[in-house]
């Protein structure tokens, strides 16, 4: 495996909940390197999604240490966690959460502006990811005018969008039909090819079989051996 992007080692994080610790994930150690495709799969409430908040610095380990891209993320500031979530780390939700009163490119744009690139560059770079995904000749529209596999699209190439190596969703097939979300399935498929990497959360084995590797979770703790999802397609 290439040099990890993601490594945690020795990772447990708890929660206080009515006076009792809640145990949400771990210990676990765990590897992903450049330019994989990673799914995670698991129960609910198996830890998946505190597992995708800590890798994508959303959230900071109760005990053990989480680096990403070399950055220990303890050892981070505020304002460092931050630069490294905009330039780094992109994120497909649940909810796509695209800004409705903006444009398709102006959406893919916005993390390139947020972080001070000049208004004309920022869109060409934009530009240049909705090539990558297809959706160049919609650049003009407005998030609701797409359809919901139009929209996943627009998501990954803000996700995706200038220098941003690592890819991290939650369930982002979620809301699509099954012939939709293979699509989506494929457009994670061919960044990680170019050598970027991604990490989705997954209750579809079909999905997930596009993957290089499959993590399963159950009660916060890595399985010895993923569980068998057939081959990739």
């Amino acid at each position: 495996m290439s040099a990890p992007i993601i490594r945690f080692e020795n990772v447990s994080r708890t929660y206080e909940h009515a006076g009792q610790t809640v145990r949400a994930l771990g210990p676990i150690d765990l590897e992903i390197g450049a330019g994989e495709f990673v799914a995670i799969m698991g129960p609910s409430g198996s830890g998946k999604s505190t597992l995708l908040s800590l890798a994508g610095a959303l959230d900071v380990p109760t005990v053990g240490r989480v680096t990403v891209d070399g950055n220990d993320l303890q050892g981070l500031s505020r304002k460092q966690l931050a630069q490294l979530r905009r330039q780094t780390i992109g994120y497909v939700f649940q909810e796509l959460n695209l800004l409705p009163g903006l444009t398709v490119v102006e959406n893919v744009a916005l993390p390139l502006e947020l972080d001070g690139e000049r208004l004309a560059p920022a869109r060409k770079v934009a530009s240049e990811a909705l090539e990558a995904v297809g959706m160049a000749g919609f650049a003009s529209r407005f998030p609701d005018d797409l359809s919901g596999g139009e929209q996943q699209r627009v998501a990954i190439a803000r996700a995706f969008v200038g220098p941003r190596r690592l890819l991290l969703a939650d369930e982002p097939t979620g809301a699509l039909d099954s012939v939709t979300g293979e699509r989506a399935m494929r457009l994670l498929r061919d960044q990680c090819d170019a050598g970027r990497t991604a990490v989705i959360v997954t209750h579809d084995s079909a999905h997930a079989a596009w993957a290089d590797r499959v993590l399963f979770l159950r009660d916060g703790e890595l399985a010895p051996e993923p569980e068998p999802v057939g081959g990739r397609p």
